[in-house]
């Protein structure tokens, strides 16, 4: 999450246990009350309202989301875990009785690391469906998780190419050879898309063969 010290549920005025439908019907009443629209001539009030409308926003986006709601909930666990070792408080020995003292750490790691197999297997699912804008959002949680993971450069150059878009595809893969110039999966890509590029740019017609057909028509 963008910041798990920041309390969503607070935000929204819900307790942790609240059904998703109890989270939208919140952010609906708040996003209606700090619309920024209703100070069209106030820009003082028209500001602050549009700094805590996108505070109530972002925490819809993510309690609204099963996923993003689960890898929010269990970072910030880890992190109260975390803390409750460095302080010393009630409640520590029960977390590191299970685990060493280093525990929490490696466990937030690898937390990042499940939770952007998790996105990257969701995105792979939703490529195979041809749902390719899911595939992106989805791919690119993986990114922000793991920005410097070659594979998932290379899933979101997939979905670019899918969406049309070969110039971020080819960013992409670029990027990913930065990365790791020995990935052969993104030497393969880049290859291959040079290779598109190319034989497209063969078969766009000359002036003088479009003007040849041109007269010939006549």
């Amino acid at each position: 999450m963008q910041d798990i010290q920041e309390d969503y549920y607070a935000v929204l005025g819900v307790e942790q246990a609240a059904p998703s439908e109890d989270i939208r019907k919140a952010y609906l009443k708040l996003a209606k009350r700090l619309h920024p629209d209703r100070f069209p001539n106030d820009p003082e009030k028209k500001a602050a309202a549009q700094q805590e409308f996108a505070r109530v926003t972002r925490a819809h986006e993510v309690l609204g989301d099963k996923g993003q709601r689960e890898e929010y909930d269990a970072l910030r666990n880890l992190a109260r875990s975390r803390a409750a070792l460095d302080t010393g408080a009630p409640g520590a020995t029960v977390a590191s009785s299970a685990a060493p003292a280093e525990a929490p750490a490696d466990a937030k790691t690898e937390s990042k690391e499940n939770w952007a197999a998790k996105h990257a297997g969701r995105a792979k699912d939703c490529y195979e469906k041809k749902r390719f804008q899911e595939a992106q959002t989805a791919i690119k949680e993986a990114l922000r998780l793991e920005p410097n993971n070659v594979k998932y450069r290379c899933q979101l150059a997939e979905v670019y190419v899918a969406l049309g878009w070969k110039t971020l595809a080819i960013s992409e893969v670029q990027t990913a050879l930065r990365i790791d110039p020995s990935c052969s999966e993104a030497k393969q890509m880049e290859l291959k898309m040079k290779a598109t590029q190319k034989a497209a740019t063969d078969k766009k017609p000359g002036f003088l063969d479009s003007l040849s057909k041109l007269l010939g028509k006549k």
